[in-house]
């Protein structure tokens, strides 16, 4: 009786383990999203900012995208790399 109790405890501590996991992962799904999206609105909208202040055409906000882009995509990963640690 108390092989089968402790292998039923082993059962369900894994379905809590495989639960835990599934729900790290599609909290991961948004933070993803939203760690690529913000640094690329604001850096589009500070490289459209000082366009405007400076009274250039294009050129800051290209910049600027492009390090939002690089900063959002940089984040991605390291947030991918912690998950993978856990």
């Amino acid at each position: 009786m108390s092989n089968q109790k402790n292998s039923e405890d082993k059962k369900e501590q894994e379905n809590k383990q495989k639960l835990g996991a599934g729900l790290e992962a599609l909290v991961l799904v948004p933070q993803l999203g939203l760690s690529l999206a913000i640094p690329i609105i604001l850096g589009a909208a500070a490289g459209n900012w000082l366009d405007k202040k400076i009274g250039t055409d294009i050129v800051f906000f290209v910049i600027f995208l492009l390090l939002g882009i690089g900063g959002g995509i940089f984040s991605a990963y390291a947030q991918i790399q912690r998950m993978n640690k856990k």
